[in-house]
């Protein structure tokens, strides 16, 4: 956590990263979406704009869109977020919680 949208959200960068958490035989993994916070300079929002338009310049458009004025992305693209997560932590049989129970409803 947290996944950054259009950078570490596709299904194959997810993969990459849940395979390395049971590669390494990490206990479980937590995968949600990021949240950007405040407006002054020392803020998530303003730390992350500053890194993408060092970084990818040419997402900060599709942020905008994304967030919205909201401090986290929307409740579908959270849900997509889960889904894909989910599928990849009951292939790779390692938890998404930290509460021990069956793998992503294995």
């Amino acid at each position: 956590m947290p996944v950054l949208p259009l950078i570490s959200d596709t299904e194959a960068e997810l993969e990459k990263i849940i395979s390395s958490a049971k590669e390494f035989n990490a206990d479980y993994i937590l995968v949600g979406s990021l949240t950007l916070f405040g407006n002054d300079n020392a803020s998530s929002k303003t730390l992350y704009y500053k890194f993408l338009q060092r970084h990818y310049p040419d997402l900060i458009i599709e942020y905008d869109k994304i967030y919205a004025g909201n401090y986290f992305p929307p409740k579908k693209y959270q849900q997509q977020l889960k889904q894909k997560a989910d599928a990849l932590c009951k292939k790779y049989q390692i938890r998404n919680s930290i509460l021990s129970q069956d793998v992503a409803g294995a």
